[in-house]
């Protein structure tokens, strides 16, 4: 998957890889398809947690990707395999490993860009919608599907949905699952942008867009996060003083030093002190 420089391959399951480019550190976190719809189990997204940890140290923008489809969530058809009493606590399961691996996501400072080709729907929705930034493929489109299968929605799909399109909408889209092309995703405010031409051209584009963010200064991108977060959880006054004690931290740092310097001297920061 990786577009520039050195890469290398490492596998966690039959259906997860991660692609490193050493020379830029992206990593693209790849959700394999065996089939068309590309669905995971309680396994294999636990293969994804333990991918993110192995990344934690030394990743400056991790790229979610799911081969043909992003990920049509959850493989039902092992579900439906189940005997009747023992379907619940699968789907527990499946949705303790979820919450996992949306909590590992949401604890990296690096930045984690969602990149969607085909279809995310369902829990692959949730996974999306957990990422810091959305970025669509233009024939793409998301499905939130839970209620056409009788299942309220997980995997932090109502939480995040709520949080970019409101309450109104959130339920529209949720009551009344359908497909949601790439360009009224945008206008929803639910991706970031939406990239046109080829498959590989939009992987092109993705790749250049994280190589930009990883060469950028990480900790400050953790501390944003921290502060966008605030924004929907505290009162002014609580954000205004954990803006302040941000700030002071990030003022101590020498990564400070550097984009000080660079801006007086009129050239592009040098991030390796990150």
């Amino acid at each position: 998957m990786t577009t520039q420089g050195e890469g290398e391959t490492r596998r966690y399951h039959d259906s997860v890889r991660v692609d490193v480019d050493t020379d830029t550190g992206v990593a693209w976190l790849v959700m394999e398809a065996d089939d068309d719809v590309n669905t995971f189990t309680a396994t294999s997204v636990d293969a994804l947690t333990e991918a993110v940890a192995d990344l934690r140290d030394d990743v400056g923008c991790l790229v979610l990707y799911g081969e043909r489809n992003f990920s049509f969530g959850a493989d039902l058809t092992d579900v439906e395999s189940t005997p009747q009493e023992l379907r619940p606590p699968k789907i527990d399961n499946t949705a303790a490993a979820s919450n996992r691996f949306i909590r590992a996501l949401r604890s990296l400072d690096a930045p984690v860009v969602a990149a969607i080709v085909g279809t995310a729907a369902g829990g692959g929705l949730g996974f999306a919608l957990a990422c810091d930034m959305v970025i669509m493929h233009e024939p793409a489109a998301l499905d939130t599907a839970y209620a056409r299968i009788g299942l309220t929605p997980d995997n932090a799909t109502p939480f995040f949905l709520t949080r970019a399109v409101g309450p109104y909408q959130a339920r529209d889209l949720l009551f009344d699952p359908r497909p949601i092309s790439a360009a009224e995703a945008r206008s929803l405010g639910i991706t970031d942008r939406v990239v046109d031409g080829s498959r590989s051209e939009f992987v092109t584009a993705i790749s250049d867009l994280a190589a930009r963010l990883a060469a950028g200064p990480t900790d400050v991108y953790g501390r944003i996060k921290t502060l966008i977060d605030s924004a929907f959880q505290s009162q002014l006054d609580e954000h205004l003083e954990l803006e302040r004690d941000m700030i002071r931290m990030a003022s101590e740092s020498d990564i400070f030093d550097e984009g000080l310097d660079a801006f007086v001297e009129n050239r592009q920061p040098d991030w390796e002190t990150d």
